[in-house]
């Protein structure tokens, strides 16, 4: 992956995961605003220990341009998954005494 530019005009580093300085850093708000964001549960983060925490690419992605990186829906027809699945089950079904 490409470098990429933050909404603060930092160069982003596409990895795996980010620390809340670094992310902090990407915003330009104080890393003491993330962990906020973190306990508050506005953003997602992966608790590693007492103090530490990383914010994966993907919450750092939909954070910096929401409105590309919604799940698109899709649709599926699912009825013969569905009919297998009961004629699977009726076939399990044991009598009753």
């Amino acid at each position: 992956m490409k470098a990429m530019v933050g909404p603060s005009g930092v160069e982003l580093e596409p990895k795996p995961f980010y620390s809340p300085t670094e992310l902090a850093r990407i915003f330009d708000v104080d890393p003491s605003t993330v962990m906020d964001w973190i306990h508050r549960q506005s953003l997602y983060a992966i608790k590693l220990g007492p103090k530490t925490y990383r914010i994966p690419l993907a919450v750092v992605l939909s954070r910096i341009s929401p409105e590309t990186t919604r799940p698109t829906r899709i649709e599926i027809d699912a009825a013969d998954e569905l009919r297998a699945d009961e004629r699977k089950l009726a076939r399990r079904a044991v009598p009753t005494r």
